[in-house]
């Protein structure tokens, strides 16, 4: 009867804490893997933007120097990094480049002596400033926008 109830507690036990989870809102990544990311992060950017065409959870580099956690995002009108905020549940938009004012993509690697080397997708713009993110998806990113910058 004692390890029945022992067992029974332990089950309850680890379905509530399937429950105690922090949902999407609660995340540093927001809603990037839901459906409401697309519409919500466009009508954060307010551009005109229609379609989101790449999204990922990343860094962002300035002058070879890590600055930011967040989303980088292109869409059809650019490119965007923002970050979640788990308080006012809206994305703080940090960078944002029209595609029209893209100048050159690239690549850089941030070589490090006790932790794991970055590989960036550099982007330049028409002014010489360059910033970089180290994407998982970096070739997809530089060929969206490649074709983005292009057409």
């Amino acid at each position: 009867m004692k390890s029945k109830k022992i067992l029974l507690f332990a089950v309850v036990l680890i379905l509530m804490s399937g429950c105690a989870r922090p949902g999407p809102m609660q995340t540093p990544n927001g809603l990037l893997q839901t459906k409401q990311f697309e519409p919500i992060f466009l009508s954060t950017v307010k551009d005109g933007s229609e379609k989101v065409l790449f999204k990922e959870y990343t860094t962002m580099y300035e002058n070879r120097e890590l600055k930011y956690w967040g989303t980088f995002t292109i869409t059809d009108q650019g490119v965007y990094f923002a970050t979640w905020n788990t308080i006012s549940f809206e994305y703080n938009v940090l960078f944002k480049l029209n595609k029209n004012e893209i100048s050159t993509l690239g690549e850089d690697k941030i070589t490090r002596d006790m932790w794991i080397d970055s590989e960036l997708l550099t982007i330049k713009d028409k002014n010489n400033h360059e910033v970089g993110f180290a994407l998982n998806g970096k070739r997809a990113a530089y060929t969206t926008l490649n074709r983005l910058i292009n057409n």
